[in-house]
């Protein structure tokens, strides 16, 4: 068969200052090739496609079966994908973690879909094709959905490193760039899939809680396949958790010290899981960012949202980070149900005590799915509202209005804490001091002006 697995385009054209690789579709991809399928893929998002575009490539293009997957802030952009993509081809297939969460229920919206594929992808999407290609009634195909089917996938993908790596030989790599490190080719990896922690907000959908791992010279492999034969320098690794295990992560490190290997990379950590020989390591083989889960600056947040993590391991994450000399991240989460407008303001005020390089604050939703979810249903907390994050891809935004939070609360706090970290003297210096070059410049720049185009819209602060 013909296949095309597409990435649709951005709702309007506009530069974005991250585009990354869509990787589950180049991990189906390279599946697909082993298994001897001529295989595409459209990046119309990264390539900057219009919409009028991207349906000349896919008429053009004459695929058997068209693949696409689907996140929930950007749904609207799949189901107008797949309205394109009807009458150019014979099958449409769906995968991602809003097929995954709503199931047969999806297909209500979306009568063009042919077929869902529920969780982890690979198997079930080789399979399919398989059945299709042999004229074979595919419906027994585990991981397969449709309007009136569905079964469950058989089980996770236990041997990681029996998956051939992602078929980056199929995307536009020149294209791919990360507001972090402007001017350089970036691409993203992952060492390994699931989360054993229980955060009531995560949606698990896709990989699950077991934590699985590919082994080190896997990974290492990898690494060098992309440094030497792609010459990419620039890696984000997408692990939920990449720092759980510390022997695993030392000699992942250690690998990338004895193959020669020159390239930067930034990773998820999890601030009771590193310690400084830990982050020494990671600094010495090239980590330079760390991004942590910081979430709330009150203890009775932290415990609601069951992240078992404490204030004091929180500082102590940041202290540790910075005498390694890796750049800390930090998410931030505004409007929990039982913190105070008041409670949020000191998160504010925690998030500039830490004084992470850079900080994203988000309002908490709920989605379907989650524990999180199934409260707020329950105790009529869930509600939508127009996303307002600057850089939300939403339109759409679940969040919980509790005797606590109002939406014009949730937009105030939210604003407040843009406000308060970014357009401080001493941060707007520092960013300023950190320019090397033009790249860095441009980059600091469009994402400075959209910052103050977002603060300063209709929406802003009364």
């Amino acid at each position: 068969m013909k296949i095309l697995l597409v990435h649709p385009p951005s709702r309007k054209q506009a530069q974005e200052e991250v585009v990354v690789p869509p990787l589950g579709l180049a991990y189906l991809a390279s599946v697909l090739e082993r298994e001897g399928h001529g295989v595409k893929i459209i990046d119309a998002f990264a390539e900057g496609l219009s919409w009028n575009e991207f349906e000349k490539e896919i008429k053009k293009d004459g695929a058997d079966l068209i693949g696409i997957g689907g996140m929930t802030p950007t749904i609207d952009n799949t189901l107008r994908a797949i309205e394109i993509c009807r009458p150019h081809t014979r099958y449409i297939v769906m995968g991602g973690p809003h097929l995954s969460v709503h199931k047969q229920e999806f297909f209500k919206d979306c009568p063009d879909l042919d077929f869902g594929i529920v969780g982890e992808g690979e198997e079930s999407l080789k399979a399919l094709v398989k059945k299709l290609e042999a004229r074979e009634d595919p419906w027994d195909v585990q991981g397969l959905v449709g309007p009136e089917k569905f079964n469950p996938p058989d089980s996770y993908v236990q041997d990681l490193d029996g998956l051939p790596f992602p078929a980056r030989h199929l995307l536009p790599n020149q294209v791919y760039r990360y507001a972090l490190w402007p001017g350089k080719k970036v691409t993203t990896m992952i060492t390994s899939r699931g989360c054993p922690y229980r955060c009531i907000f995560c949606d698990k959908s896709i990989f699950g809680s077991k934590w699985r791992a590919r082994s080190t010279k896997n990974v290492l492999d990898e690494m060098e396949q992309i440094v030497k034969d792609l010459k990419i320098r620039s890696i984000i690794i997408y692990d939920d958790l990449f720092t759980l295990d510390k022997q695993r992560v030392q000699e992942i490190c250690q690998g990338i010290l004895e193959r020669g290997l020159r390239f930067e990379w930034k990773c998820e950590g999890r601030v009771d899981r590193v310690d400084g020989e830990m982050l020494k390591w990671m600094k010495k083989a090239g980590c330079s960012l760390i991004a942590y889960g910081v979430e709330s600056g009150n203890q009775n947040g932290l415990d609601y949202l069951q992240k078992g993590i404490t204030l004091s391991q929180i500082r102590r994450a940041f202290e540790l980070a910075r005498q390694a000399g890796i750049r800390p991240m930090a998410y931030f989460i505004l409007g929990i149900p039982v913190e105070t407008f008041a409670q949020g303001l000191k998160t504010i005020e925690f998030a500039k005590d830490l004084n992470p390089d850079y900080a994203q604050f988000s309002i908490l939703s709920p989605y379907k799915g989650t524990k999180l979810y199934d409260e707020a249903k329950d105790k009529g907390w869930y509600h939508e509202v127009e996303a307002n994050n600057p850089f939300d891809k939403d339109q759409k935004r679940p969040v919980l209005l509790s005797e606590n939070w109002s939406g014009d609360s949730l937009k105030e706090i939210l604003r407040l804490a843009h406000k308060s970290f970014y357009f401080r003297t001493g941060y707007i210096l520092r960013r300023l001091r950190g320019i090397r070059d033009f790249h860095q410049m441009r980059s600091l720049w469009g994402v400075g002006c959209g910052l103050l185009r977002w603060y300063f819209s209709k929406g802003g602060p009364r």
